[in-house]
């Protein structure tokens, strides 16, 4: 593992100095406002901090500039690029008038990297915490994030060689979703979780292929019940309609949602490494405007994309994406999985394990921390 950066002491009167300049942070979605959490709190409570931010940041203590939109999918960025484009031009004026020295950005590929040029243009470091998985796709931005960002701090085990083999200066930070998400049996007399995604783009996409499999699921073993997280980005009400007449029980995590299941139909995306590291058995499934995906597929070139298969490489975790994403082949996927001694879901129950032990370790948020006030 690459060694974190060298600790820094300092005295009463720099650390005044850093303390009255606030800090700049800027996220794009769910996940990272809610993964940002914990280095804004290990900053501690007198570090002000001001930018782009959504509920969790928020009730965290961090300033509004403007708020995460979660854009999603390069029709809906396209349409909304002049909003984006006044965010980051606001962002930037509102951190030369605060006198910001450092700023953090959280993923966001499409936003972060011009905001890291220009708030680097102003003498800003930028920091990237969970930067941009350029090692799937975008990689041609290599020179881009070359100029965005100082440093970079990541929390998957893989992800600093990728970047230090690429001349950036890089530290596998540990995972704080790892940290957060202890293991818990999974019972084969639980309920099914369902977890629709964070976006209303993922929720109107993916939503009704997971209702789908839920009344099959029904069809099948009358006696079956549901949990399903809603995203603080997320309206309650259409996720609600989304999954009408279903016997629900409505959370507000994923930790909450999947902890204790039988199995879960997971969006791609973070919450399948959550759902991996509790332990729960699960089928990765997606759905997208044809478009996006066309687009997407074009520029991704891995096998297997749900984070903890990445972790592994290749891991046991099935994606049905797209057209591979029907609701008869997810609910035979998830049946097995769901029974008690079937082959697939030991395997599952195994790789879980390795897991937690692949993302053990790091630098920790103390080493991020020494170099947001250095």
């Amino acid at each position: 593992r690459p060694r974190g950066p060298q600790r820094r002491v300092f005295d009463p009167v720099t650390v005044a100095v850093i303390m009255t300049a606030p800090i700049l942070i800027s996220v794009g979605e769910a996940s990272g406002d809610r993964q940002a959490v914990a280095l804004i709190q290990a900053l501690g409570p007198n570090q002000p901090c001001l930018g782009k931010v959504g509920p969790c940041l928020e009730a965290a203590g961090v300033e509004v500039v403007c708020r995460a939109e979660g854009a999603f999918g390069f029709s809906n960025l396209i349409g909304t690029y002049r909003t984006l484009r006044k965010q980051r031009d606001l962002l930037v004026e509102r951190a030369l008038q605060r006198g910001v020295r450092t700023a953090i950005l959280v993923d966001y590929s499409g936003f972060h990297l011009p905001l890291g040029k220009a708030l680097r243009r102003h003498g800003i470091r930028v920091i990237g915490f969970i930067p941009p998985k350029l090692w799937a796709w975008g990689g041609w931005r290599l020179a881009s994030a070359r100029k965005a960002y100082d440093e970079l701090f990541v929390i998957l085990p893989f992800e600093a060689d990728w970047w230090l083999q690429r001349g950036l200066n890089c530290h596998y930070v540990g995972n704080p979703i790892a940290q957060d998400c202890q293991p818990v049996d999974s019972e084969v007399d639980g309920p099914v979780a369902l977890l629709p995604g964070s976006r209303p783009a993922e929720l109107g996409y993916v939503g009704p292929l997971l209702r789908s499999c839920a009344q099959r699921m029904i069809e099948r073993h009358p006696e079956v019940t549901f949990r399903v997280p809603v995203a603080p980005t997320l309206d309650r009400h259409q996720a609600e309609a989304c999954f009408d007449d279903l016997p629900i029980e409505w959370v507000d995590r994923v930790q909450t949602a999947v902890a204790g299941a039988r199995v879960a139909l997971v969006c791609n995306g973070t919450a399948t490494l959550e759902t991996a590291l509790i332990g729960t058995p699960q089928v990765v499934v997606f759905r997208a405007p044809p478009l996006t995906w066309m687009i997407g597929r074009s520029l991704v070139r891995l096998r297997q994309t749900a984070p903890p298969n990445l972790v592994l490489a290749p891991g046991p975790w099935p994606e049905m994406f797209q057209s591979a994403a029907q609701p008869e082949a997810i609910v035979d996927a998830a049946l097995r999985l769901a029974t008690h001694e079937h082959p697939e879901r030991q395997v599952q129950l195994e790789a879980s394990q390795r897991l937690r032990q692949a993302m053990a370790g790091g630098v920790g948020l103390d080493a991020v921390v020494q170099s947001v006030l250095s």
